[in-house]
């Protein structure tokens, strides 16, 4: 599916994920004559949201302003009030003086509006706060930490709030001026430089030429001598990248690149960081630095592509992207027919490697499977309404896994899936067929019955990515035998 993706150094999409509704109601209070009445005690989420803001949606329908009404009703995220087998993705506006569209005479509404949303950010901030102690304090014999749920609830906070700073530094995000920014774009704007779409950031508003396609700058360079297309090197938040597709191909890349991190982050947020994390950067003990770029090289057509990697991948040819481990580099080649799935997949492999050091020879000798299965997972990025949604038992490539399961009658039992290595799952006759399985299982560890191994299989990247895991890890963690947990996938996969 193809995507809209945001401009990457104003870009503030924040995923959120499911959670259980307050059932208290909320206070909000303005001496305007024109702004929100007292209705009620604090917490104002789920259900009760629409009783909370009665009153405000009355008067924007009684002024003529039905866009704000339906806005303001429908301010909650699907998963507010009902169960959702999915991630749900938020994009927060950081503008909070109201949409474009927003009527002049409505501003005292928005600003009501507003101050019921900074209620909200206040109790899901402070419900991360419980959550990071509730880990903190777990004993490490028999419970793991994670911080997925603490992430979700800050996510949730500065989607409300945007201007929230304890929430945003916990997520990672510095102050420059009057805006929020990852610290490698404060780096840039310190230097003094500005960053645009078309060229990423630059001192004078022009791309960079490398001097020819052999000269190494920054990034491993192997481009093929016989190339004639012109080396540009583009700078984005994130990413340093090469490109012989040209300046209007690699910018619209780069914003692809970094939402994909966006995404990556919240999606996986106990990989990212841990609770004890978290809570230094709440309390002030911690600031977000900045980290180092990543690589990536994107070519002008596939047999540019091809001349360049055969040497180093034999079986290049029948692949759309890669992340080549030796050089923490992606390659992809510009293609009419790109969808997007296979940057995200790519990206995906690149984020977890980089996040922070990990073993090189992660899933050399096992657990390839989970690695390729986050890795699919993110190619079910679906744009909606209010953001995006990540999984589900209709996207990506699970309905795939359901056709192998019920039609084809074909499934790789976990106990023998996990004892496979790189180049053994890669030589499989069956691996078209694996890797639907594959994106079936994520989908299942993460979403399956109300997300309650996505902890467990977060905490096994971990684990795989660090060099500690061994093939029997997970369902470990799981606390189920291999079988029952393929068992449960099956009914998983089944139920509608």
């Amino acid at each position: 599916m193809k995507v809209k993706w945001l401009t990457v150094f104003l870009a503030s999409c924040l995923i959120s994920i499911s959670y259980f509704c307050g059932q208290q109601r909320l206070c909000a209070d303005n001496s305007n004559a024109q702004s929100a009445q007292h209705v009620g005690a604090a917490k104002p989420t789920g259900v009760e949201w629409k009783d909370c803001v009665l009153d405000l949606v009355q008067r924007a329908d009684a002024s003529g302003d039905k866009k704000l009404a339906r806005f303001i009703s429908n301010w909650p995220l699907p998963d507010e009030a009902t169960q959702v087998d999915a991630q749900i993705i938020a994009c927060i506006d950081k503008n909070t003086d109201g949409p474009g569209w927003l009527k002049e005479s409505s501003k005292p509404l928005w600003s009501a509006f507003m101050l019921l949303r900074q209620q909200r950010a206040r109790h899901f901030f402070e419900r991360a706060k419980t959550e990071i102690e509730k880990q903190r304090n777990l004993s490490t014999r028999h419970h793991f930490k994670s911080s997925n749920e603490a992430t979700r609830l800050l996510v949730r906070a500065v989607r409300e709030d945007p201007d929230h700073k304890l929430g945003r530094r916990a997520l990672g995000y510095v102050r420059d001026d009057d805006q929020w920014v990852w610290p490698n774009a404060a780096r840039q704007l310190a230097q003094r430089k500005e960053y645009s779409a078309e060229n990423g950031w630059t001192r004078n508003g022009k791309s960079t030429m490398l001097p020819s396609p052999q000269s190494p700058f920054l990034l491993p360079n192997i481009l093929s001598p016989q190339s004639t297309n012109a080396t540009e090197l583009f700078v984005s938040d994130h990413w340093n990248i090469e490109s012989t597709a040209g300046i209007a191909k690699v910018g619209d890349f780069a914003e692809r690149l970094e939402l994909t991190r966006f995404i990556w982050r919240q999606v996986f947020g106990g990989f990212v960081m841990t609770s004890a994390e978290l809570n230094s950067r709440i309390n002030g003990q911690a600031r977000p630095r900045p980290v180092s770029s990543s690589k990536a090289i994107l070519l002008a057509n596939r047999e540019e592509y091809i001349n360049n990697l055969q040497s180093l991948e034999p079986n290049v040819g029948k692949s759309l992207g890669m992340y080549w481990t030796p050089t923490q580099t992606t390659w992809f080649f510009d293609s009419p027919d790109s969808d997007g799935q296979t940057v995200e997949h790519e990206a995906t492999h690149q984020l977890f490697a980089e996040c922070w050091p990990t073993n090189p020879v992660a899933g050399t000798h096992h657990g390839i499977w989970a690695m390729e299965a986050a890795a699919c997972y993110m190619e079910s990025i679906e744009k909606t309404d209010f953001g995006f949604i990540v999984g589900g038992r209709n996207s990506g490539r699970v309905p795939a896994a359901k056709e192998r399961l019920f039609n084809d009658s074909f499934f790789l039992p976990l106990r023998k899936l996990a004892k496979l290595g790189r180049r053994t799952l890669q030589n499989e006759p069956d691996l078209p067929k694996i890797y639907s399985q594959l994106s079936g299982l994520a989908d299942f560890f993460i979403n399956g019955e109300r997300g309650r191994y996505r902890d467990a299989f977060v905490e096994y990247l971990v684990r795989l990515y660090r060099g500690t895991a061994e093939h029997e890890t997970l369902w470990k963690l799981c606390k189920k035998s291999p079988e029952e947990l393929g068992e449960a996938y099956k009914r998983y996969l089944s139920s509608q």
